[in-house]
């Protein structure tokens, strides 16, 4: 058995819980007209999904509530459990029992249940149709409806067809396939309008952004110019550093040795002065140390002089510095817009000019100021000189007349005088060396600010210097247009200007968003390519296992036709045909030949003969497909009695592989059952059922 059990609360004109057991493959249900007997057909077919009221015989959902003349006595809700075995996996699901269920109430809320689980509709219609439990195929057939396979369209009775040869479960993919492609289409659609509409504003903003990504390459080649440029800078400052040959320590042990010599001799004049003229030696001693005191003066001023001059060598301020090299710009600016060469060599030349007059005259307050010290410096070193000049003079005097006394005094003081000499040149060593060194850490320390300035290292560049300074070093020319490159690249930053962070922010956002619909498209554009090559394998899967199975039911059908009409012939022809448009459809339509008559139409035959072709067809449609379970409603009525007969022979033939649950009048129909239920109707309108013996069976038939 398949259909285990039908358990109806309140259902139509059943009252209260109402409960049909189905112990074995052929039942019959009988019972007066208007007992209730075919509200058991829309029970199951309700239970399976069904949504029209007309195939139900009702107006609306609530008229399937069981009411009541009497008072008190109309139910809230209805509802329809089917039991089925599974144990032969007729329903995908892996139990060995299945319950469809379906409640109404007044509301007329459906709800759907699987196993008394809640489910939706779709889910009930899908394992339905995966049983062969379609409502369009030929699981239920009730009176009358049992030759809309004849009168139907070609199309509609391929339809019909399709669901009872079980694939209802494809076509429902192929459709929910071409839903979805359709969706997809409409999606695919509507994601490209929206990334067409963000383009125009997402190229606005690349070309702010990608002037902005200038910047990180103008930046990126500065620094390896700049490092360059700095390496070679660095060399140069240390050649200044090495111009310098003279041992500081040393040089100063130098003049203490010699001090302390000049100190030794001035001693010994001191001791000859006692045995020559004392007020003479008096005179030339004081006299000599005037000198010494002016040649001290002489040396202090001697050295100032020098610092000022190297003072007055880098007497170029950076105000002014940095005055010039804007006037610089802008001339050279000036020069961008010129086509005439000559007028840009006497713009060129005036600029050359102009340069030269500012470093080389060093007409700035500095200057003066510098040269105003150092005049006066000049002032008084003459005016020392000349008081030296005159007390030489004098003390040459002296020495003269103490000559004759003393030939070795004259000789220890010139001793005296040259170590002076010497201790003066090794003073102006150490103020020319102080001075170098100055001036190499004046310079280190700009070169130092300047890389600060440039964001770099000064450890980094050092160690460059010290181990690719043979790679890294260039030749003046060279070094010269490193210097151009550089003030070229930071000429291009400033023309740039600066970046605008909400903007970039901006960039990113519509990118991102521009890049997620881009993969969007890509995504529908995969999907729909898969969705139309899933519909067509669910074409030609359906195509072909529907071409297979009309073959069968052909011969089954045949085979049926000849049995029933005692010969002639019956087949199945597919064509194609409109639809409501233009494009075309298979259909199927129906062939007869019925034995000594020239009838082959459909519309030519009897409502007899037509109920024959469409139970012929029926069996053959049964024998093909393998349906599970076949409801029947009074189909027979027309039949006379040897069509009955065979009309039961065959019922009882097929009950070996499909369960018959029929609705019959029929006596021959009766007597080929395995079990019988009357309806009958009790007196509160509700319909009563009972188990009878096939002759209570006729009487209440009858």
């Amino acid at each position: 058995m398949f259909l285990k059990q039908i358990i109806l609360k309140n259902f139509k004109s059943f009252a209260g819980k109402t409960v049909l057991d189905f112990p074995v493959f052929f039942t019959a249900i009988v019972g007066p007209n208007g007992s209730g007997k075919s509200n058991i057909v829309d029970a199951i077919r309700w239970a399976l999904g069904e949504q029209s009221f007309k195939n139900l015989r009702v107006a609306k959902g609530s008229d399937l509530i069981f009411s009541s003349s009497k008072k008190n006595s109309t139910a809230g809700f209805a509802e329809v459990e089917l039991v089925f075995d599974n144990k032969q996996s007729f329903f995908p699901l892996e139990f060995s029992e299945v319950s469809l269920m379906r409640r109404i109430d007044r509301e007329e809320n459906n709800d759907y249940y699987l196993n008394h689980q809640s489910c939706r509709l779709k889910d009930i219609i899908e394992i339905s149709a995966a049983a062969k439990l379609g409502l369009k195929g030929f699981s239920i057939i009730n009176q009358g409806s049992v030759e809309n396979i004849l009168k139907v369209s070609s199309q509609e009775r391929r339809v019909m067809l399709e669901e009872n040869l079980g694939l209802k479960n494809l076509e429902i993919k192929e459709e929910e396939a071409k839903r979805k492609l359709e969706t997809a289409l409409v999606n695919s659609d509507k994601i490209q309008a929206l990334r067409q509409e963000i383009l125009p504003h997402l190229r606005s903003l690349k070309r702010q952004v990608s002037r902005w990504e200038k910047i990180e390459r103008i930046k990126e080649d500065l620094v390896i110019i700049e490092r360059k440029y700095f390496v070679n800078l660095y060399d140069q400052i240390l050649k200044e550093k090495r111009g310098s040959s003279i041992d500081f320590n040393q040089t100063k042990q130098k003049i203490e040795n010699l001090e302390k010599i000049i100190k030794e001799k001035s001693r010994e004049i001191g001791l000859l002065d006692e045995e020559n003229d004392k007020n003479l030696e008096t005179k030339i001693k004081n006299l000599t140390q005037e000198i010494i005191d002016l040649q001290n003066q002489k040396s202090l001023l001697l050295r100032d002089l020098g610092r000022k001059e190297v003072d007055t060598d880098m007497n170029i301020s950076r105000e002014s510095l940095g005055e010039q090299i804007s006037s610089l710009k802008k001339g050279l600016e000036s020069l961008l817009p010129l086509s005439d060469l000559r007028e840009i060599k006497r713009k060129i030349s005036k600029i050359i000019k102009d340069l030269e007059s500012f470093f080389g005259s060093g007409n700035n307050k500095r200057q003066q100021k510098e040269n105003g010290k150092i005049e006066e410096i000049q002032i008084a070193l003459d005016k020392i000189e000349s008081e030296i000049n005159q007390k030489n003079k004098l003390l040459n005097n002296f020495q003269e007349q103490q000559n004759q006394k003393s030939l070795n005094f004259k000789k220890r003081f010139q001793e005296i005088e040259l170590k002076r000499g010497e201790k003066e040149a090794l003073y102006r060593e150490l103020e020319r060396e102080e001075i170098l060194n100055e001036k190499f850490n004046l310079h280190l320390e700009n070169f130092k600010r300047r890389l600060k300035e440039s964001g770099l290292e000064f450890e980094e560049i050092e160690r460059i210097y010290q181990n690719s300074k043979e790679t890294e070093l260039v030749s003046d020319e060279e070094f010269s247009r490193l210097e151009s490159r550089i003030l070229k690249g930071k000429q291009g930053l400033a023309e740039i200007g600066v970046e605008d962070p909400t903007v970039i922010a901006e960039y990113k956002e519509v990118t991102n968003r521009y890049d997620f619909l881009t993969q969007q498209i890509n995504d529908l554009n995969k999907a729909i390519e898969d969705l139309k090559i899933l519909i067509k394998e669910l074409e030609e899967q359906i195509e072909q296992k529907f071409n297979e199975a009309i073959l069968e039911i052909n011969n089954q059908f045949n085979n049926y036709f000849r049995l029933i009409f005692n010969g002639g012939s019956a087949k199945l022809v597919q064509k194609k045909e409109k639809t409501n448009g233009e494009n075309l459809a298979w259909g199927v339509d129906i062939k007869v030949n019925i034995p000594k008559t020239k009838l082959q139409s459909l519309e030519m035959l009897s409502g007899g003969e037509k109920t024959l072709v469409a139970i012929c067809l029926l069996f053959a449609l049964i024998e093909q497909s393998n349906v599970p379970l076949l409801v029947v409603d009074e189909i027979d009525a027309a039949l006379d009695e040897d069509n009955s007969r065979r009309f039961s022979e065959i019922l009882k033939a097929l009950t070996k592989r499909t369960q018959f649950i029929i609705i019959t009048h029929n006596r021959l129909t009766m007597n080929a059952v395995e079990v019988i239920y009357g309806i009958t109707l009790s007196q509160d309108g509700s319909s009563k059922v009972f188990s009878l013996k096939l002759e209570e069976a006729e009487a209440l038939a009858e």
